[in-house]
C-alpha cells in the first residue's frame, strides 16, 4: 500500500471526482434515440453494474466514516448522522449504508463481488438485514461461499425468498415463535362502509395464508380467463390487456365474491389442495422433534433444505408436519437437477399430476416460487403449463418438454419467440432471429 500525504490525496480524490463528473456527463449527452433497441438494453444494464461499484464506494466511505470517526469534526453523533446530514438521504438509507458495510468487514467475497458489480446493491442490503438476527449472524461468513453464488445467479425476489428460507431453516427457535406469534395475531371481519359497501380484511399466519393465497389464486385466474375470453371475442388476436373489461382490483373483489358463494354451496366437501415442498431431513427433524447433530446445511437452489409451498411462501417445519398429519403426504420423485420425473401419462393438455410435476419442477429450480420462465417476467399469477415444442410439431406432453408461461409470453412463444431449458433447470430465450434475449447484469 503506498501513502500518500494529505496534499496528494485530496488531489488524487479531486482528480477521482473530476473523471467521475466527466464519465456522468458523458453518458448523460448519448443520443439515446441513435440507439437501437438491443444496444439501450445494454446500455441499461453496463449502467446498472456501474451503479453498483458506485454504491459499494459509497457504503465503504459510509464504513471508514464510522471507524475514524471524522464525523466529529462538525460536532455530529454518528457516521449515520453524518451521512444523512451530508446527502440529505432518509434516515434509514444513512443507518442501512453504516450497518452494510460493518457486516461487509466479515463478509469480503460478498464485499469483492459487490464492488466489482457482481451483486446488486438491494441482494447486499438484504444480507445485512438477516445479520441482524444474532442467532444467524455468526454463521453468515461460514456460508459466504454460498451468498455470493446465489446473489449472482437470482433476481432480488428470488434471493430475498432464499435468504428468508435459509434463515427459517438455520433459527429453528425464532422460526418457531414467529409462526406461532403471526397465527396467533390472526384477525378477519367484514364492515359495512358509510356508503353501503363492505370492507373485507384478515391477517393470517404463513400455513393458513398459503392456503387462502391459493384458493384465492385458481378463483382469480377463472376471473382473469374470463375477460380475455370476452376481449378476444370481441376484438380477435389483437386483443390487449387495456381491452379487458375489468381492473386486477375488480377481478380480484369478484374472485372473493365467487369464493364465497362457491364456499356457501359446497360446505363439508373436500378442501382445495396447497401442495407443500420440503426435504425429508428438515421433515423428520420437525416430526420428532430432535435437533441436527450439525449445523444446518444450506438450501441451494437445487439443494436439499426446503420448506415452502410451490408458490414459494417459506413455511415453518412444524406446520408442514401438522398440515401433513390433517391431511395427506404424497411423495413426489426428482432427478439430481431438482427436476420432477414425468407423472402419469403422456396427454395433450398438461392436466392433473402432469400439470402439479411442472410447477414443481419450476418451483423448485426457482427460490421465489412458481412464476413465468421468461426472463425478466416475474409474473405469479395467470400461469398456463404448455409445450416448448408445440404438440402440433411432435412435441411430446411430458417434463422434458414443460413451460410454465403467463398469457402474454405463451402468445409471444406462438410468434417465432423460443425457450429452451438447460438440463440444470435454468432458461434462456431466443428472440426471432434466433439470438438470445439480453441477460441481465
Amino acid at each position: 500500500m503506498v501513502l500518500l500525504d494529505v496534499g496528494e490525496a485530496e488531489s488524487t480524490v479531486a482528480g477521482a471526482l473530476s473523471a467521475l463528473a466527466r464519465a456522468v456527463d458523458l453518458l448523460g449527452a448519448v443520443d439515446l434515440d441513435a440507439l437501437d433497441a438491443r444496444s439501450e438494453m445494454r446500455l441499461v444494464r453496463d449502467v446498472e453494474v456501474l451503479r453498483r461499484r458506485l454504491d459499494a464506494v459509497t457504503d465503504q466511505l459510509a464504513g471508514h466514516l464510522d471507524r475514524s470517526q471524522a464525523f466529529a469534526v462538525d460536532g455530529l453523533a454518528s457516521a449515520a448522522v453524518a451521512v444523512r446530514h451530508l446527502g440529505r438521504l432518509p434516515r434509514g438509507e444513512a443507518r442501512a449504508r453504516v450497518h452494510c458495510a460493518r457486516v461487509l468487514r466479515d463478509l469480503p467475497a460478498l464485499a469483492a463481488a459487490h464492488r466489482a458489480g457482481e451483486v446488486p446493491t438491494g441482494h447486499v442490503r438484504a444480507v445485512a438485514r438477516v445479520a441482524r438476527n444474532p442467532r444467524v449472524v455468526d454463521l453468515l461468513p461460514v456460508v459466504e461461499d454460498v451468498i455470493v453464488e446465489m446473489a449472482r445467479d437470482h433476481s432480488h425476489e428470488g434471493f430475498c425468498r432464499w435468504l428468508r428460507e435459509w434463515e427459517r431453516l438455520v433459527d429453528v427457535d425464532g422460526t418457531e415463535q414467529d409462526a406461532e406469534t403471526s397465527h396467533a395475531r390472526r384477525t378477519g371481519s367484514v364492515v359495512e362502509n358509510y356508503d353501503g359497501g363492505f370492507t373485507l380484511t384478515g391477517g393470517f399466519g404463513n400455513l393458513q395464508g398459503a392456503a387462502i393465497a391459493e384458493t384465492f389464486e385458481w378463483f382469480a385466474r377463472a376471473e382473469l380467463l374470463a375477460d380475455w375470453a370476452d376481449a378476444r371475442a370481441r376484438l380477435g388476436d389483437a386483443a390487449t390487456e387495456a381491452d379487458l373489461p375489468r381492473s386486477a382490483a375488480q377481478r380480484g373483489a369478484d374472485a372473493l365474491a365467487a369464493i364465497f358463494a362457491r364456499a356457501a354451496s359446497t360446505v363439508g366437501r373436500a378442501v382445495p389442495l396447497v401442495n407443500i415442498v420440503v426435504d425429508l431431513h428438515t421433515f423428520e427433524t420437525a416430526l420428532t422433534g430432535g435437533e441436527p447433530a450439525e449445523a444446518p446445511q444450506v438450501p441451494r437452489t437445487t439443494g436439499p433444505r426446503v420448506c415452502r409451498t410451490v408458490s414459494g411462501v417459506p413455511l415453518a417445519p412444524s406446520d408442514v408436519v401438522a398440515a401433513a398429519l390433517a391431511g395427506q403426504v404424497r411423495r413426489v420423485i426428482i432427478d439430481a437437477n431438482s427436476n420432477v420425473i414425468d407423472l402419469g401419462r403422456r396427454r395433450r393438455f398438461f392436466t392433473g399430476s402432469a400439470r402439479q410435476a411442472a410447477e414443481l419442477t419450476n418451483t423448485l429450480a426457482h427460490p421465489d416460487g412458481l412464476h413465468c420462465i421468461w426472463n425478466g417476467c416475474h409474473r405469479q399469477r395467470g400461469l398456463q403449463i404448455d409445450h416448448t415444442i408445440d404438440a402440433s410439431r411432435g412435441g411430446p406432453t411430458d417434463q422434458a418438454n414443460a413451460a410454465v408461461l403467463c398469457d402474454t409470453h405463451n402468445r409471444l412463444k406462438n410468434h417465432g419467440w423460443h425457450p429452451t431449458r438447460a438440463p440444470d433447470g435454468t432458461w434462456t430465450i431466443h428472440r426471432p432471429d434466433r439470438t438470445p434475449t439480453t441477460p441481465p447484469a
